[in-house]
């Protein structure tokens, strides 16, 4: 492993350490989150460029999604060795995935990039929390994970914009093949610029089912990753169909469309910032219920704001806020709950949520294509009704004592 160019502390960050790190930190994840936010406004024009239909590129983003479920196994990996290394396995994989989809023409190639870009998915999403959680001092945990998820919001501010006049003047193809040199850039930093991980060697001597076993085991801890699983379902029903939405019923552009990603991505930062300031001292369990009942508040609104495309805007603008906050809180709220075996929780919260999302993917695609968008944001609704019962009835709120005894 590279030694970095920059000097760091010993073990944890702080001050301006911590800060210098999380800086970098979200430029890296910028790359992986272009790349994964990218698909769900210009589903349309993917979906035309390479001749399949709406539901057939639904498919491909369940079998990208499905993939995912990797990520406990690497998360095992990650507890024992440190996260660092397996990220930047992960975006190498991510490079090469994209660079094949760019190149692709028809169901077939664009199969065999998305495989590859669903492994690199289940290294770099849960890895990365895993990353922040050993490099951030437990007092400011959360904040340090959720200000690295400002990276999901700036890409929909700047990137999303950029990504859309792109498509309109050079093709579908280029943002990938643009994102694959930066995924090289992003391997970089990490070698060069970062600071090592911490493995636990303790977590050595542990199978990965015996592990396993014990996270399953803790009601607490299995609460949080299905919350976060559930949660996810109400989002990617949302992300799937929020642009085929306004390019199908209001006609409008790739280019309005990169236009409205932006003006969403200002309302998803603002969810990010709001988390980021007050998860700590409002507690991560009373947090997420506070996201779920907004969001649950969001998507009711939309049966009244749905009559004209600025109304349905500002619908979706109070779902951006919800999404993003709900989202980025359930991190810390996983986070704490087995600090010895937290790669593996992240992982397995990662790929809950890959399997929610998988089949949310086509299901969402057909309930907008045969009974519009309200049906989609319906069976959003209902999933957000089961994470509030999963966090009002399993999921505790641990303190040093409580993490300790489930340790």
């Amino acid at each position: 492993m590279p030694r970095p160019l920059l000097k760091w502390q010993p073990g944890v960050q702080t001050g301006r350490y911590l800060m210098r790190f999380v800086l970098l930190l979200i430029l890296v994840r910028l790359v992986r989150d272009a790349s994964i936010r990218m698909m769900y406004p210009f589903l349309n024009d993917y979906a035309r460029g390479l001749g399949i239909t709406l539901a057939a590129m639904g498919g491909l983003m369940m079998l990208r999604t499905w993939l995912v479920a990797l990520a406990p196994f690497f998360g095992h990996r990650a507890d024992k060795i440190g996260a660092k290394p397996l990220l930047m396995v992960g975006f190498a994989l991510q490079g090469a995935g994209l660079l094949a989809f760019g190149f692709s023409s028809g169901l077939g190639m664009a199969a065999a990039a998305i495989l590859v870009l669903g492994v690199s998915d289940a290294l770099t999403y849960p890895l990365m929390q895993a990353y922040i959680s050993e490099n951030a001092p437990a007092s400011q945990q959360g904040r340090a994970l959720i200000t690295v998820e400002y990276s999901w919001a700036i890409t929909g501010i700047v990137i999303m914009p950029i990504f859309g006049w792109l498509i309109g003047v050079f093709g579908w193809q280029t943002p990938f093949r643009i994102l694959s040199v930066f995924s090289g850039v992003a391997i970089l930093f990490l070698a060069f610029l970062l600071p090592p991980s911490h493995p636990k060697p303790r977590v050595e001597r542990a199978s990965f089912v015996s592990q396993l076993g014990l996270i399953l085991r803790d009601r607490s801890a299995l609460g949080s990753v299905l919350v976060s699983a559930t949660i996810f379902i109400a989002a990617e029903t949302y992300f799937i169909t929020w642009g085929a939405h306004l390019a199908r019923d209001f006609a409008l552009s790739p280019e309005r469309i990169g236009q409205v990603a932006s003006g969403l991505g200002v309302m998803e930062l603002l969810g990010s910032v709001i988390a980021s300031l007050i998860i700590d001292r409002m507690g991560k369990r009373r947090g997420v219920m506070a996201g779920v009942v907004f969001f649950l508040f969001a998507l009711v609104s939309l049966i009244g704001l749905g009559a004209s495309l600025w109304a349905t805007l500002a619908g979706m603008g109070l779902i951006s806020i919800a999404i993003e906050y709900s989202i980025v809180s359930t991190i810390p709220l996983m986070a704490i709950q087995r600090p010895a075996n937290r790669a593996t929780v992240l992982a397995l919260g990662a790929m809950a949520g890959a399997f929610t999302r998988s089949f949310s993917d086509p299901l969402a695609a057909w309930l907008l294509e045969h009974h519009g968008y309200l049906a989609a944001m319906t069976y959003g609704f209902l999933a957000l009704v089961v994470a509030l019962g999963l966090l009002w009835g399993w999921v505790q709120e641990r303190n040093a004592a409580a993490v300790k005894a489930a340790t």
